[in-house]
């Protein structure tokens, strides 16, 4: 059900769901709707609250969306070839992975929304976003190792990034890069 409170004379409208959750929950799609899952137990009294204390959050992630939507994204592969292309460069990095123990990975592609990429060094599979046909080489670059590196170390702790500056010495230049590109 859709639902607004007023803010600074702003109206924030915000689709409300009951669901079994502990937490009232907060996402802002793409298209720039406000949605709220919250318990039935939950009061609106204590929904509209709790959203007016997100209001700076929320007003900075509709200001992101909208300036992302502004300017569509320049594609640097066709949706066909992005595969091939995240495959080939699997290949180039894995030899440096091999040499200490790990097993090439399956790789999986799918449209992820939230994240470029995602490993399970347990079940040995690495998924990567199709989107990153929006992302030029060396970000693609980027994530491939970024993810080949979870099998080394599984967090993001800094003996991570002491493994991932081996195989790409530049990495922050080109994660930074990378977070200029929306993949919503």
């Amino acid at each position: 059900m859709i639902k607004g409170v007023f803010l600074d004379g702003t109206k924030i409208q915000y689709d409300l769901q009951y669901k079994n959750v502990k937490n009232i929950n907060l996402r802002i799609k793409p298209d720039g709707t406000v949605h709220i899952s919250a318990n039935r137990r939950v009061s609106q009294k204590i929904i509209e609250s709790f959203v007016l204390s997100k209001s700076e959050f929320i007003r900075k992630a509709l200001e992101k969306y909208e300036n992302t939507l502004a300017v569509p994204p320049k594609q640097y592969f066709a949706e066909d070839e992005i595969c091939d292309v995240i495959t080939k460069i699997c290949e180039k990095v894995y030899p440096h992975f091999e040499k200490r123990g790990v097993e090439y990975p399956q790789i999986k592609f799918r449209r992820l929304v939230s994240r470029w990429g995602s490993c399970h060094p347990t079940k040995g599979i690495l998924t990567f976003n199709i989107n990153l046909m929006y992302a030029p080489i060396e970000c693609i670059e980027y994530v491939v190792a970024h993810e080949f590196t979870h099998f080394l170390q599984a967090n993001h702790s800094s003996r991570f990034y002491e493994e991932l500056a081996v195989v790409c010495p530049d990495w922050k230049a080109r994660r930074k890069r990378l977070k200029e590109i929306s993949i919503r």
